[in-house]
């Protein structure tokens, strides 16, 4: 089917390889080119710059392009952008783009312009190909020129671009050759919108093909908030974030002494340095070391040392070395590399929200990944450091239960209706129900043990969890886990009947969908296929996790873009600084905090009953200094 798309719009690009275009260096021009662009839709755009960052990039060009004709302007030449800014964010007008999200920010940050009512290509065909394999950078404008032009993009000229950050003067002259782009430069950057067409041609046949339209246009609408997040940024608190740093450096020190010392008596060497100081027994990183120390010494048995097996490992020195980890993994995430990432002019973290990266469409977070920034335990703390600037506040809010409240609306069973209905503990009633043990309003300190392993039955199972991974976790054997599932299924046999069709049907359509429509597509295994059974289990746990998941995020979508329209329409001053997966954090002045949250929630909930027909939605939120949760 693309082969054959590919094909017809091949032979109307032979201008690819060899773009005809006008390179744009005054007003006059500029003038030229709005007339002859100013009805036409849709328009390719891309911009050219000496950096990725929005904030120290220096815009070098702004291309436009229609079907029939390419404009490179050269943007230090170019003093008034008022035409170029009609142009753009005229809402009639359809543009393309190819990972818009950057273009969306170089344009804002450089001339005030924000563009919408886009069609991103790199988007378009992570929707067309999720869950497939993505090697070789398959949302990439190169790939993609090839596998819908058939021609080949000669990607590093790029990088010639940024050689202009040395050569650029105070009165932003000075270009390589002279004062003048090169012609190898003006064709790759005319090339850049050209190309779009025949792709777009291609991919929105096919997204009408696979039924994706919908959830495509969520993704285009969604992206201009995701740049306004990213430009915002997140505030840290420098002094306090490296003060507690260095306080969990000296724990983790602290432990690793006493690992050594709690070790030591299994252990016949014994090393003194010039000083009388024991030295080390065993390397703590050491897996080979580690593995001899709990099976060997210890006589423990264990199959590994990873995180779930020392959990569930009852000896002092399994529970060291858990702490140990913990300690290492902290400061390792949250040291140093994440306060490196501090922007130069902004003096704010501004990381790369993803929103096409997984699978089933939530956000991933790169640059730093602020989605790993614990909500409890001892980790939560650093929440703390990241605060709102001297007269602002933080406004989260965050769905409450959002995908158990998914499985109770896809399954329609009833003990998860009647909880979210009537305010019912959840996991209380569940468990009720399964041990028949009658609820009270105070089953949560009467049965915290039953209460606990119907918890991590319902939340395992949003994630495709089986009685192998359950058992550990509820701490009980694998049989005892498996005859918790069959209790579980017995009294809420909808879950049951939901779970099981939603993996048969992954297996036998090749994909599975959203409420709204997302897909995610699998490539079926051979049934000669030695890991056949392998792959097919693993199809059917995505295919009950994906629905779930995918609806909450695109619940999640839904609410930021109506979120920052009323934001907009109110005149607040307010905006959506970071989301994580079912939370959503808004930066807000004082005067407008409380405004701001009561819209984030109306919205969140709005979000939910637009997807959610049989359950209803609750949002949790606060205000505070503070990021909260």
């Amino acid at each position: 089917m693309v082969d054959t798309v590919s094909q017809k719009v091949q032979v109307k690009n032979k201008q690819i390889v060899n773009p005809k275009y006008i390179y744009v260096r005054n007003q006059d021009q500029l003038k030229d080119m709005y007339e002859e662009l100013k009805d036409v839709s849709p328009i390719a755009i891309d911009t050219e710059g000496t950096e990725l960052d929005p904030y120290t990039n220096k815009l070098l060009l702004v291309q436009i392009g229609s079907r029939t004709s390419s404009y490179v302007i050269d943007a230090l030449s170019i003093k008034d952008w008022a035409l170029v800014k009609e142009l753009f964010e005229n809402p009639k007008t359809l543009k393309l783009l190819q990972n818009s999200k950057y273009d969306y920010k170089v344009l804002k940050q450089s001339l005030g312009i924000k563009i919408n009512n886009v069609f991103d290509t790199m988007i378009a065909e992570a929707l067309i190909r999720s869950g497939l394999p993505m090697g070789e950078n398959r949302t990439g404008l190169g790939f993609l020129t090839r596998r819908y032009t058939g021609e080949e993009l000669d990607k590093s000229i790029r990088d010639t671009f940024t050689r202009f950050t040395d050569v650029l003067s105070d009165d932003n002259k000075g270009f390589i050759q002279g004062g003048e782009m090169t012609e190898a430069q003006l064709k790759y950057a005319a090339m850049d919108v050209i190309v779009l067409f025949p792709i777009f041609d291609a991919q929105y046949k096919l997204l009408q093909e696979k039924s994706l339209v919908k959830v495509a246009n969520l993704e285009f609408t969604v992206m201009p908030v995701v740049g306004d997040m990213e430009l915002r940024g997140f505030q840290i608190n420098v002094p306090k974030w490296k003060d507690h740093i260095q306080t969990m450096r000296e724990s983790h020190k602290k432990i690793a002494k006493d690992l050594q010392e709690a070790v030591r008596p299994y252990f016949k060497i014994h090393q003194v340095d010039l000083f009388g100081n024991y030295g080390d027994v065993i390397n703590l990183n050491s897996q080979v070391q580690l593995m001899g120390l709990m099976n060997d010494k210890l006589n423990l048995n264990i199959p590994s040392t990873g995180v779930a097996i020392l959990e569930i490992t009852d000896h002092p020195i399994a529970k060291l070395l858990l702490e140990y980890r913990k300690y290492e993994k902290m400061i390792s995430a949250f040291g140093d590399s994440l306060l490196s990432q501090l922007n130069p002019v902004t003096g704010r973290l501004h990381p790369n929200y993803q929103q096409a990266r997984t699978t089933t469409g939530r956000f991933a977070c790169s640059k730093p990944n602020l989605q790993q920034i614990p909500a409890r335990g001892e980790g939560a703390v650093f929440r703390t450091f990241f605060e709102a600037p001297e007269g602002r506040m933080l406004a989260t809010c965050d769905y409450s239960q959002q995908e158990m409240r998914v499985l109770a609306d896809l399954s329609g069973d009833e003990t998860l209706l009647e909880s979210y209905r009537t305010g019912k503990d959840l996991h209380s009633l569940t468990a009720a129900n399964m041990y028949g043990v009658p609820y009270t309003d105070d089953f949560k300190d009467k049965h915290k043990d039953l209460r606990q392993a119907a918890k991590t039955i319902n939340f395992g199972l949003v994630y495709g969890r089986g009685a192998s991974s359950l058992a550990p976790q509820i701490g009980v054997s694998v049989e005892e886990a498996k005859a918790l599932v069959v209790k579980y299924f017995e009294k809420m046999p909808k879950i049951e009947k939901w779970l099981k069709e939603a993996a048969k049907f992954g297996v036998e359509h090749g994909y599975v969908e959203t409420l709204l429509g997302r897909k995610r597509f699998y490539e079926l295994p051979d049934p000669s296929d030695p890991n056949y059974n392998r792959e097919i289990s693993g199809i059917e746990r995505a295919s009950k996790n994906m629905p779930i998941q995918g609806t909450s995020a695109d619940m999640t979508k839904i609410a930021m873009i109506n979120i920052a329209k009323r934001y907009e329409a109110e005149n607040l001053d307010a905006g959506i600084i970071h989301t994580l997966h079912d939370e959503l954090v808004t930066e807000a002045s004082e005067e407008h905090a409380e405004r701001a949250m009561q819209i984030q929630k109306e919205e969140m909930i709005n979000a939910g009953k637009t997807l959610l027909k049989q359950c209803p939605v609750e949002v949790d939120g606060e205000i505070s200094k503070q990021w909260e949760h």
